[in-house]
């Protein structure tokens, strides 16, 4: 009756760290989800700002070059025709237009029809090269001729050393549309094209109206240090949409090219991801903990019912048998997740090579109803061995393994040591599918202490591998710990692990 009583606190205690288990992996998977989710963001939207950019110097420098050559057309007089200008502008972009004003702004030369007829005079274009600037960027604005939304770059025109107007070419921001869609962007996606003032030049998805920029994060903090970069934006300030945002200084120009990329699905996507991950493993962790709350049920109706030795004993072996058996199932079940999950080979055959060994060691406790101590020698082969087969690795094990009592407390950190080894000895020590061997030696030392020896002959270890903060590296250090021991890693014709441990409390306590 009191090893059924004691029983209930390590039924209780083992469902415990099952579910301690199970919150650590999913946390896991879900910190390298948010993380790989991040990247991809932030890589989506750098490469597509390098195409925004390098489409805005295009336009920049076809701009430049056709004013420089019209205004060489012109002559000394301006007196320029249209059938000196044809070849000049000969491969300018569709719904490009090219205007040419005097000194007083009237209308010399322009490829849209009733240009006449409209002033520019108080146009920022002509106003700002008039007053001396060489070149002009305006921002987004609105033919008064087509009704068209456009931008538009101007020249100062000089004779004699004289203002004597200027030349002008236009470019619809409908230009931005056939660019946003080779980049396959979503509708929350947009690309852009921003004064280094601030003032917007363009945008697809168009905005509403001409905006003014200059009070935002990206040229009150970003663009100050780094004229490259990227930044998550929790409202756009044209629609509201959270983004992530990547920019590049246009080199040679005044323009910042911008792409942001809506972030809202992609969050929408991955939040629906880790739900159903949830919704798959709640069945299993309900039916964990249903079954450990039926077992406990079972050793408070058997401690109130015991009455003989023989009956107590039998009812406990079943029952731990019983929580044994469920929590390999359980581990297996989860080793099963991690193949289904979307993360890096290397990460799962890690974790499954973990739970492998962790089941292996409830699968022997159970197979042999060894509750209080287990045989090292049978032990470790069982373990090693599900780790192999869980890691499929080409390599040869040989044992020299005394026969030293290991207790229940030190049987899990002792697996979780030999699964690190193993792992680390199949993924580094050999090329890949070169065949080699791993020798596992265990010696009983004094004082119920043991000598554990894992070695290889394969490539040697890295030093700085050792020391590193690698979560193999700080499972091994915190194991080895808690079976109370110290440990070193060396090479000689391969990797050698050697570590002094204690594989029961009494050795431990003395």
């Amino acid at each position: 009756m009191r090893r059924t009583v004691s029983a209930i606190p390590a039924a209780i205690g083992l469902m415990l760290v099952f579910l301690a288990l199970f919150a650590a992996i999913f946390g896991y998977f879900l910190v390298i989800g948010i993380r790989q989710t991040e990247e991809r963001l932030v890589e989506r939207s750098s490469a597509a700002s390098q195409v925004v950019s390098t489409n805005a110097f295009w336009i920049a420098e076809l701009a430049q070059q056709t004013l420089r050559r019209v205004d060489a057309a012109l002559g000394p007089t301006m007196s320029g025709n249209a059938d000196d200008l044809g070849p000049v502008l000969e491969g300018l972009p569709l719904l490009t237009e090219v205007y040419i004003i005097d000194a007083q702004a009237n209308t010399i030369y322009a490829t849209v029809p009733g240009a006449n007829n409209v002033s520019v005079a108080d146009r920022d274009y002509f106003i700002a090269v008039k007053a001396g600037a060489p070149f002009y960027t305006s921002p987004l604005l609105v033919s008064r001729l087509t009704g068209d939304r456009i931008f538009v770059f101007s020249k100062r025109v000089q004779r004699d050393g004289a203002f004597a107007g200027a030349i002008m070419v236009s470019f619809p921001e409908s230009l931005l549309e056939e660019l946003w869609r080779n980049l396959d962007f979503e509708n929350t996606s947009t690309i852009s094209l921003v004064r280094d003032d601030g003032q917007l030049i363009a945008r697809y998805p168009p905005s509403e109206e001409p905006m003014d920029l200059s009070g935002l994060p990206l040229f009150t903090q970003y663009l100050p240090d780094a004229e490259v970069g990227t930044y998550n934006s929790g409202s756009s300030p044209v629609d509201g949409i959270a983004r992530t945002v990547s920019y590049r200084r246009v080199p040679g120009t005044d323009i910042i090219a911008l792409a942001s990329v809506g972030s809202s699905q992609v969050w929408a996507g991955f939040n629906g991801a880790v739900t159903a991950v949830f919704i798959i493993v709640s069945p299993i962790i309900l039916g964990l903990v249903l079954g450990c709350a039926w077992i406990v049920r079972l050793l408070y109706r058997d401690a109130a019912q015991a009455r003989a030795l023989h009956a107590s004993v039998e009812a406990n072996t079943m029952l731990f048998r019983e929580i044994h058996h469920r929590v390999k199932n359980n581990l297996q079940s989860v080793q099963s997740l991690v193949r289904m999950q979307d993360i890096p080979q290397a990460a799962k055959l890690d974790l499954q090579s973990r739970f492998a060994a962790m089941a292996a060691m409830h699968q022997h406790i159970y197979q042999h109803d060894r509750y209080a101590d287990i045989d090292a020698h049978e032990f470790i082969p069982a373990v090693v061995e599900e780790v192999m087969v869980a890691y499929g690795a080409n390599a040869v094990v040989d044992y020299d393994v005394d026969h030293i009592p290991v207790d229940r407390d030190h049987a899990t950190p002792l697996a979780l040591l030999l699964s690190e080894l193993v792992t680390n000895a199949c993924k580094y020590a050999f090329a890949e599918d070169q065949p080699g061997t791993v020798t596992i030696v265990l010696a009983e030392g004094k004082n119920g202490r043991a000598t554990l020896t894992v070695s290889d002959n394969g490539q040697g270890i890295d030093p700085d591998r050792t020391t590193g903060g690698s979560m193999g590296m700080r499972l091994i250090k915190g194991v080895v710990a808690q079976m109370d021991g110290t440990y070193e890693f060396r090479s000689a014709g391969g990797t050698v692990f050697e570590a002094d441990i204690a594989l029961s409390t009494e050795a431990r306590n003395g």
